[in-house]
């Protein structure tokens, strides 16, 4: 399903999907129609993607990955994209940076619902040189607490 997407490196794949700290996939009738995953990308990646989009500054802020949002051909436009993001930006997440590159216009609307803003310029894909890519993201949402004063 990942591969649908074209924007893969399948000799890294592997390791990647092992190290997803997030796997989400969607199923009806027992077939697959879309996955989405927060991802530890390594960190030579990371950077080339912020350098590609004139940003570098900002890489070390964001050390996750919302990425593999691929719904099936036959299922799109059903808001599948949408319940993706929405499971794997699980709670656990929300004190992280994360970011997400996308080739596609409606990701860019869903992707700003979900709290992540444009970022830099886009840049040609290193898997498709015609699609360029465009790189949002979305900082921590650290939780406020009242202050522990302590009992005296």
């Amino acid at each position: 399903m990942v591969k649908i997407g074209g924007e893969v490196n399948e000799n890294t794949l592997t390791g990647l999907i092992e190290g997803a700290l997030s796997l989400v996939m969607l199923f009806s009738d027992d077939k697959l129609i879309g996955t989405a995953a927060i991802k530890q990308p390594y960190d030579g990646y990371r950077k080339n993607v912020f350098e590609k989009a004139k940003v570098s500054s900002l890489a070390d802020s964001y050390q996750l990955e919302l990425g593999w949002i691929v719904v099936d051909p036959n299922h799109r436009g059903q808001g599948h994209a949408k319940t993706l993001i929405e499971k794997a930006l699980d709670d656990q997440f929300r004190e992280k940076g994360i970011y997400a590159t996308t080739k596609n216009d409606t990701m860019h609307f869903l992707l700003n619902r979900f709290g992540f803003s444009l970022q830099g310029e886009p840049y040609p894909s290193s898997q498709n040189r015609d699609v360029n890519l465009t790189l949002f993201a979305r900082p921590g949402m650290h939780c406020s607490r009242t202050p522990d004063l302590g009992r005296g």
